[in-house]
């Protein structure tokens, strides 16, 4: 699981500011979508409070008491 990278569409403007943000929600959902992984949201901790802009990020996720993994993910203009 740490080797993987999800890839969050997002509306964004040409300047490459997103409408809105990405948050755990979204970047759950992907994994879900993309991976078939069901991890609660709750689990999943992002370094930036609010991503605003299409880039690469990682985000922390809590599998287990002891088992944290990092993955990436990427914020698309759609």
């Amino acid at each position: 699981m740490k080797n993987i990278t999800v890839r969050i569409g997002a509306k964004a403007a040409e300047s490459g500011r997103i409408f809105g943000s990405v948050n755990a929600i979204q970047i759950a959902q992907a994994l879900k979508d993309q991976y078939k992984f069901d991890i609660d949201r709750k689990k999943i901790h992002v370094d930036q409070e609010h991503i605003k802009e299409v880039g690469s990020y990682k985000a922390k996720i809590q599998l287990h008491k002891e088992i944290q993994v990092e993955i990436g993910f990427e914020v698309v203009a759609e």
